[in-house]
C-alpha cells in the first residue's frame, strides 16, 4: 500500500513539473532566479549614452512597476540599431524591450 502511496505522489510531482516546464515558451528563471519574460515590456526614460555603433544605449528609466524596478540609469541593446539613429543625448523616449537570454533588448522605441 505505502508503495502505491509513495508512486502516486511521485507521479503527481511530475504531473505538476511538467506542467510548469511547459510554461517554459513564456517564462523561465535564469540562474540568479529572476523572472524572465519574452513579452515587451513598456518604460520610459532619457536617453543618456548611445554606443558609437548604435547597438545599445544607456538610458536614465522612469520606475517599472511589472518589473519592480526603481528608476535607475542602465544599459539597453537594441534590436535595430536605426532605432537610436534620430536620438540625441538628453532626448525623452518612450520605448518597449524584451528581456532575453540576460539581456534588455529595446524593440521598439520613440521620442514622446
Amino acid at each position: 500500500m505505502q508503495e502505491k502511496i509513495l508512486f502516486s505522489l511521485c507521479f503527481a510531482i511530475l504531473a505538476c513539473y511538467s506542467s510548469v516546464s511547459a510554461m517554459g515558451d513564456e517564462y523561465h528563471n535564469d540562474e540568479k532566479n529572476t523572472v524572465i519574460t519574452e513579452k515587451a515590456i513598456a518604460a520610459s526614460g532619457t536617453v543618456k549614452f548611445i554606443a558609437e555603433d548604435h547597438a545599445s544605449v544607456r538610458i536614465f528609466h522612469d520606475p517599472i512597476p511589472s518589473l519592480k524596478w526603481p528608476a535607475m540609469n542602465m544599459p539597453f541593446d537594441v534590436v535595430d540599431h536605426e532605432l537610436t539613429h534620430p536620438l540625441e543625448i538628453g532626448d525623452r523616449v518612450d520605448f518597449e524591450f524584451v528581456q532575453k537570454e540576460g539581456k534588455n533588448i529595446i524593440v521598439r522605441m520613440r521620442k514622446p
